[in-house]
């Protein structure tokens, strides 16, 4: 009995080793940043971390999840950003089941968008425009979006806010006049907790595509959660970005993988062909159809 005892005993303490590792990884400990009761220095760590070091490398390849909701339909897609920071830049999008919805590439002449069920294709020379035309919800260009999932904002926000407040709990809030964002709040580590700015006329909430008017400033808000740190993981970019729209439309972007790439991509990997019988619309002349931009902002058979 004892002899069976002993040779059990390594056995067991390599069991209770492996249990006890387990337990410490579930409870990895919150990594201690610096805090910071000054404005001043909280948007100096703000800087330091998101705005002067730059994005790693010459390009990114993201895969995330897309939820849009609005007060009557949810919408998810699995969606791909990869290329280069200095464009281009390619967007694919795809339903649950792995069906291709659109093929999307923004370089220096605008925003070419493909969308294979209808074999139509559309462009626009400003980006931001096209895109929102098309119903894609976040207010500014891929490029800024790839440099914000890579956790840089120097291309989003200005230099010096013309206001600053405090925010219960600690952190800060600052505005600007102009840009495109209007509004930035930092927690008291420096970290973005939200940004703001104004809608522009070109992106239609579901209400608005119903027939119904918005009163009032049309103003879009990005929150910024999971940070890896909080997790005890070494620090990086947010995990979930939580954008709200007048009206109830909402998103969630959920990261999954952020793949820094130090080589610029090749031509080949972020070309976007267009067949031969793919018809071609200008978003200059024509606005896209409803049936084009409910692919990513609701439409679908996903009820609530």
């Amino acid at each position: 009995m004892n002899r069976t005892l002993t040779a059990r005993a390594p056995a067991l303490g390599r069991a209770l080793l492996f249990l006890g590792l387990l337990a410490l990884c579930a409870c990895a400990p919150r990594i201690e940043l610096p805090r910071h009761d000054e404005a001043a220095a909280d948007l100096a760590a703000f800087r330091e971390r998101f705005v002067t070091p730059g994005p790693a490398g010459q390009g990114v390849a993201v895969r995330a999840s897309l939820l849009y909701s609005t007060p009557t339909k949810a919408n998810r897609t699995d969606v791909q950003l990869f290329g280069d920071y200095e464009r281009p830049l390619r967007l694919d999008v795809r339903a649950g089941l792995g069906t291709m919805l659109a093929l999307m590439r923004e370089d220096q002449s605008g925003l070419l968008a493909f969308y294979p069920n209808d074999k139509r294709a559309y462009a626009h020379s400003d980006p931001v425009i096209g895109a929102q035309l098309l119903g894609l919800p976040f207010p500014f260009a891929l490029r800024d979006l790839a440099l914000v999932l890579a956790g840089h904002f120097g291309t989003l926000v200005p230099d010096q806010p013309a206001r600053v407040r405090a925010i219960p709990g600690g952190g800060f809030a600052f505005s600007y006049d102009s840009g495109t964002v209007r509004l930035l709040v930092l927690d008291q580590y420096g970290r973005p907790e939200r940004m703001e700015g104004l809608l522009s006329q070109h992106f239609k909430a579901q209400v608005e595509r119903d027939g119904q008017a918005v009163s009032g400033p049309r103003v879009w808000g990005l929150a910024f959660s999971g940070y890896p740190e909080d997790d005890g993981d070494p620090v990086g970019p947010a995990k979930t970005l939580t954008l709200t729209l007048p009206k109830g439309d909402s998103a969630v972007l959920r990261v999954r993988s952020v793949t820094v790439h130090e080589e610029p991509w090749t031509t080949k990997a972020l070309t976007l062909t267009l067949p031969a019988n793919a018809e071609f619309i200008s978003l200059e002349r024509q606005a896209a159809p409803a049936q084009v931009r409910e692919v990513i902002t609701g439409g679908g058979d996903n009820e609530r």
